[in-house]
């Protein structure tokens, strides 16, 4: 049965076309994922679904009574809650009913009101309705998935506002999850898991008894999930019945059959655009050359298959070597209010590639932002080659999402002129007018590829990436993947992607508490 029917969809995105007369449907055994090159449309078309956005052609008919839950890239919730309150507003009318039993037991309890019998009644008729609905079993699920997804008990009772990124966005999948609606809507949701979490994310959703439409980069949970694909490509929306790999198969077949297509279809406007230049104004043959022109009027016209191979270019310039002892650290003690982990003490040497991994939560990022001064340490020490160029890349959204990427990189760079800067964002994949958009307009990927930029711009010695794959198309973590790959500096790496880091890295250091 169809849960969604999508019909004809058109949206234009200030001036970018995103669909054209897109049509596909959700059904009730579907455990769908959608993929495309960032930018393509996918976070804005579950948007649209959503009724978040409203297309400028077409229908979005859900089957009556479905309920879907939704998460999405910038999900904002109220941080003054605790974990445990958040999750539990998902079962506040049980709560409710609960309060209102005890409520009777405590009217019960006075035997001189002559009405305790019937009082009791009600409490029990009430605490049989909590027992069918799993009312006591609620806090067991609760800590069944937030443990699943790596959110220790500990932390049920810590406000979201204490939270690192990360650890927020597992409360909000995890509440996703609680929900148990019929349809799962999830944007990018391995974004902020570690690898074991994932793993169980994947058990998760391969036995989930409902519906889901997923949106996600990472090739290796897709392929283990998905059971239908659709494909946003050249503005529509292709449907393949099969897993991720049966996918890959596929979509190459038609993708060559496609660009065939094209090639034919260009021949044949150009034979008749030809013909018609050449009999227009003759006499004779006029009358042919305006029937071709009206033919070709009518020609539904196939889009120039997309060269993703050539979207993305980084390269980050190296300023030069500075001897053998890059960075010593020795005891180093981090954390807020207290420290984190055990003291820390490693070293860095010319030319060394690092991964930082670990529990999401742990610290990765607060030893990154130790490292550069961001925060101060509670103790011990550490010292950085004195010439050091640092190149940083932070996992946290630039908090003013109101610039576009052109003034980004000209709030970073001054020197540079507008052509410049409308270049280099260009060969990271933010071409066009996507250089002059809020970066709030953005796709994160999108985002993330003008945040990447600026290390491109500036010669260092030191790069220091704190999950940049995050949001990143296959084609833009190759090209990552590579460009880290050839540079000649150092590199302290933080990310979860075991296939993006394990080939590039000389070492791993693995924080544990």
């Amino acid at each position: 049965m169809a849960l969604l029917k999508v019909t004809g969809l058109k949206f234009n995105y200030y001036d970018k076309e995103l669909y054209d007369e897109v049509s596909f449907q959700l059904n009730d055994e579907d455990h769908a994922v959608l993929v495309g090159q960032n930018g393509s449309g996918k976070t804005t078309l579950i948007d649209i679904i959503t009724y978040k956005l409203i297309p400028d052609k077409g229908k979005i008919e859900w089957e009556p009574h479905v309920t879907y839950s939704y998460l999405d890239q910038h999900y904002k919730v109220n941080d003054n809650y605790t974990v445990f309150e958040f999750l539990s507003q998902i079962y506040k009318d049980l709560f409710d009913k609960e309060k209102e039993m005890n409520e009777y037991y405590l009217k019960g309890s006075d035997f001189s009101d002559p009405n305790y019998e019937e009082y009791l009644e009600k409490a029990e008729q009430i605490n049989q309705y909590l027992i069918s609905r799993d009312f006591y079993l609620i806090e067991t699920e609760i800590k069944k998935i937030t443990c699943g997804l790596g959110i220790t008990n500990d932390k049920l009772d810590s406000k979201l506002i204490n939270l690192s990124s990360g650890q927020r966005e597992k409360v909000y999948l995890a509440k996703m999850l609680l929900e148990k609606n019929d349809v799962l809507l999830l944007d990018e949701p391995t974004n902020y898991l570690d690898v074991e979490h994932v793993a169980w994310l994947t058990d998760y959703l391969k036995a989930y008894p409902k519906a889901f439409l997923i949106v996600s980069h990472d090739e290796e949970f897709l392929k283990n999930i998905a059971n239908v694909v659709f494909h946003l490509s050249n503005r529509r929306i292709e449907r393949y019945k099969g897993d991720y790999n049966y996918f890959l198969t596929q979509s190459a077949i038609r993708k060559e059959q496609y660009e065939k297509d094209y090639i034919a279809q260009q021949r044949y406007i150009k034979k008749e655009e030809a013909f018609i230049a050449a009999h227009i104004v003759r006499a004779t043959s006029a009358r042919a050359a305006k029937s071709r022109r009206t033919r070709l009027s009518h020609l539904q016209r196939l889009e120039a298959p997309s060269n993703d191979t050539n979207k993305v270019f980084f390269r980050f310039p190296y300023s030069g070597d500075i001897g053998n002892d890059i960075l010593d650290v020795e005891d180093l003690i981090i954390g807020y209010d207290k420290p984190l982990l055990s003291p820390i003490s490693f070293s860095l040497k010319k030319g060394d590639r690092i991964a930082v991994i670990g529990k999401n939560g742990i610290g990765k990022s607060t030893l990154i932002k130790t490292l550069l001064n961001i925060i101060p340490s509670l103790g011990g020490s550490f010292t950085f080659n004195e010439k050091k160029r640092i190149g940083y890349f932070s996992q946290v959204e630039n908090p003013d999402l109101s610039i576009t990427p052109v003034e980004l990189i000209k709030n970073a760079y001054p020197s540079l002129k507008p052509g410049e800067i409308r270049s280099l964002l260009a060969k990271c994949g933010v071409k066009s007018n996507l250089a002059i958009k809020p970066l709030k307009e953005l796709s994160g990927g999108e985002e993330a590829k003008s945040r990447l930029c600026l290390l491109t711009i500036v010669k260092t010695n030191i790069l220091v990436l704190d999950e940049p794959t995050n949001h990143l198309d296959v084609i833009a973590k190759e090209s990552l993947k590579r460009a880290i790959d050839e540079y000649d500096g150092v590199v302290i790496l933080v990310s979860h992607e075991k296939e993006f880091y394990e080939d590039i890295v000389d070492y791993i250091i693995q924080l544990d508490i």
